[in-house]
């Protein structure tokens, strides 16, 4: 069934032949015919009853006309919905890395919530790599992830840039220190997949690091609550770590520049149209965040260098 047949049996059925069907819309008369035929057949019901001077709904093609005039009035109203100047509203479906959703995000979904109460939000939280799948089979309409990936799937621009520190108990007093410990230290770190848990391996992998075991936990509060009681280290956005309860509990290490800096992205698919409510979204994110730009800084520690790692693989 496709709308071209839902159009052809409306027309019938308000001009009363399919003569007079066929000159409203722009067909053949014996394309109409044939047309509606078809849609008889797969319901297996007759809509019409032809006569001489032209055509009379039965009772099942009363049932049906309500229906089909019914879908075709949705599907205009989402066409409309869709224009660039249509008030946004709908269902918009977002995801987002957990740091992002816990300092970045409430300030953008109670803005844009306030402003545009007829879409009907909804926020999944996962690693990179969950959200990016998600997206791409169009399980989510955009999501906030950590980088620019190889996909050509989709379609990503950048919302802004964090600063990556390496976290520690405040007890921690220098990096040089912690690099000839870090045998002994534990990983505190999101499930694999976690754009900032591949960026610390790598850096690991780099410098000639090898850390002792690694701990998975599930929350940003987790992470962060068992750092600061000595348990072992994590890499976090700085702006997450000024933000969290923990922060007076905790010290930031500085990275070398090629780790510290990572972008936050924002992906959506390339085959996806960019709904009004949509466009409001990334718009607000863009302003929202380039008022947060600035984040107060927390003292810190000196870069770990490739030198303060040779230290420790000695």
């Amino acid at each position: 069934m496709e709308l071209r047949h839902l159009k052809m049996f409306c027309a019938v059925a308000e001009c009363g032949s399919f003569t007079a069907a066929a000159e409203k819309i722009h067909n053949v008369q014996s394309n109409v015919t044939m047309r509606i035929k078809e849609l008889e057949s797969e319901l297996n019901q007759q809509l019409f009853i032809r006569q001489k001077n032209g055509t009379v709904l039965t009772s099942a093609g009363q049932i049906f006309l309500g229906y089909a005039q019914r879908i075709l009035q949705l599907t205009d109203e989402s066409r409309n919905a869709l224009l660039d100047n249509a008030s946004p509203r709908g269902q918009l479906r977002l995801g987002s890395m957990e740091t992002t959703a816990a300092i970045r995000l409430p300030k953008v979904l109670a803005k844009y919530h306030e402003r545009f109460p007829q879409v009907q939000l909804s926020l999944m939280t996962g690693t990179t790599n969950e959200l990016i799948k998600a997206v791409e089979c169009h399980r989510l309409d955009g999501a906030f992830v950590g980088g620019f990936h190889q996909s050509t799937s989709l379609h990503q621009e950048e919302v802004f840039e964090e600063e990556l520190v390496l976290v520690t108990g405040i007890e921690t007093g220098s990096l040089a220190a912690l690099a000839q410990q870090m045998s002994g230290q534990t990983v505190l770190a999101f499930r694999t997949g976690c754009f900032y848990r591949s960026t610390l391996e790598h850096w690991f992998y780099q410098a000639g690091i090898i850390p002792g075991q690694v701990m998975e936990l599930g929350t940003l509060d987790g992470i962060m609550s068992c750092v600061a009681a000595g348990m072992g280290i994590t890499l976090l956005p700085r702006s997450v770590v000024e933000g969290h309860g923990t922060r007076h509990d905790v010290r930031c290490h500085a990275l070398p520049a090629e780790f510290a800096h990572v972008k936050t992205v924002f992906i959506r698919s390339r085959d996806s149209i960019v709904t009004a409510a949509m466009a409001a979204m990334i718009d607000l994110a863009h302003e929202q965040f380039a008022v947060d730009g600035g984040v107060r800084r927390l003292p810190d520690e000196h870069v770990l260098t490739p030198a303060l790692a040779c230290v420790h693989a000695a």
